[in-house]
């Protein structure tokens, strides 16, 4: 029986700290004597880089009753915790995290702040108000050996007039692997829908109608060829079983034993490749095109949270964070591609503005298809449905035309109000 009176006074006692914090953050805003807590994942794994933009804000408004403070926790602690924390009435007054559409109701707009969504690469506008703020960006990007094409001989993309087509790609990569003994794979790709979803968008690949937001236009003749281009490379040899998930390696890892050509993949091996290839050379290179210049982004928001007690100072601290010379320091600090237009970055690892380059480049597609589905089919799921109907068509389940039934078919299925 105590043990069980034990449990219940410890649970008011924490129910109660919970009711104080947030009592008390609301009290000091009010005098205007507030610590705004920044809830993310992962920041001391990036460099620091929301702590060392924290400490210069801090600086600046030392007498200026406001300071901030990052609170890390892990990234599989996040939903878990922003739902709790909303219950109890104590929310943090900012966040960064890989979505803000399962939190919307929690969410403060941010229309009356000098913050322009136009100037983001990703947009944080639901139902025509600012939400969240891109904070970093990832993208599709193309790394080669640098090594093995020299020792080859074969040229390389240095310029957007140099790209390679999709043909002229494959014919240099064979052609490494022909004239190097250590290159044993041409080409590796990750095992990823965003990837091999980049490939399509080059040949010229819409989920939905750019006219149209209802309507499903992947089934196209542009889709078939890509898809056919695609399935081609991995029977001539071209791309490796662990870059389709039907190997043992990751396509990351593989690239670092030195023995293949050119790896498709995210920015975010830039820092590892920096870190653990000591054998050869290797550098980003522009991504080849077909009919159009593509990559598809991903990364994180930045948002302000509604009934934290803290909202003009959060917002105040997002103005102040955009601020090319604050953020320039966040993104170069954390080797992140920035979220907006209107900011340069000198970054001390070379190559990762071949990554900005691929984005101001790109189509507009990739970015349009997400909105979509973000903004329209919030809470609905088509899966990985084209990476799985790829693995399919690999492994002679499905020809390309059976790939594009699989994919409409999902999203026919699992999104409301489309039609083809």
């Amino acid at each position: 029986m105590r043990k069980r009176l034990l449990t219940g006074a410890v649970c008011l006692s924490l129910a109660g700290m919970i009711m104080l914090t947030a009592c008390s953050g609301k009290e000091s805003a009010k005098k205007g004597n507030v610590e705004l807590e920044i809830l993310l994942a992962d920041d001391t794994l990036e460099g620091g880089a929301m702590k060392a933009v924290v400490e210069k804000f801090n600086e600046e408004h030392k007498d200026q009753g406001v300071s901030a403070f990052v609170n890390e926790i892990a990234y599989a602690d996040m939903e878990t915790q922003i739902k709790n924390r909303a219950k109890a009435g104590n929310l943090p007054a900012i966040c960064k995290m890989s979505n803000f559409d399962t939190y919307i109701d929690y969410v403060l707009p941010l229309d009356d702040t000098s913050l322009d969504p136009d100037n983001f690469n990703r947009s944080g506008v639901r139902n025509g108000k600012l939400y969240g703020t891109d904070v970093n960006d990832t993208a599709v990007g193309m790394v080669i050996n640098k090594t093995a094409f020299d020792e080859a001989g074969v040229s390389y993309p240095t310029t957007s007039e140099e790209r390679w087509t999709w043909d002229e790609f494959s014919a240099a990569v064979k052609e490494v692997a022909e004239k190097n003994e250590k290159i044993t794979t041409p080409f590796v790709i990750d095992h990823s829908q965003q990837r091999s979803g980049t490939v399509l968008y080059q040949f010229g690949m819409k989920y939905f109608d750019p006219d149209d937001s209802t309507k499903v236009t992947f089934r196209s003749e542009d889709t078939k060829k890509g898809v056919e281009f695609f399935l081609d490379m991995f029977k001539e040899g071209g791309i490796s079983k662990a870059s389709i998930g039907t190997g043992a390696e990751n396509a990351q890892d593989v690239f670092k034993t030195g023995t293949v050509a050119a790896h498709m993949a995210g920015n975010w091996v830039i820092s590892d490749y920096t870190q653990n290839i000591k054998d050869f050379e290797w550098t980003p290179v522009l991504m080849p095109y077909e009919k159009e210049k593509a990559t598809c982004l991903g990364g994180n928001w930045l948002y302000a949270f509604d009934g934290s007690g803290m909202e003009d100072q959060a917002k105040k601290f997002l103005e102040w964070f955009y601020q090319p010379e604050n953020y320039s320091l966040y993104c170069q600090t954390g080797n992140y591609l920035p979220g907006t237009k209107d900011v340069e970055v000198d970054y001390e690892i070379e190559g990762i503005n071949i990554f900005n380059m691929e984005i101001a480049e790109s189509i507009k597609q990739p970015q349009y298809d997400q909105s979509i589905t973000e903004q329209e089919h919030s809470g609905e799921n088509t899966g990985n449905a084209l990476r799985d109907a790829l693995d399919r068509a690999i492994a002679g389940e499905l020809d390309a035309d059976g790939v594009m039934d699989y994919v409409v078919t999902q999203f026919l299925e699992n999104l409301t109000g489309v039609h083809e």
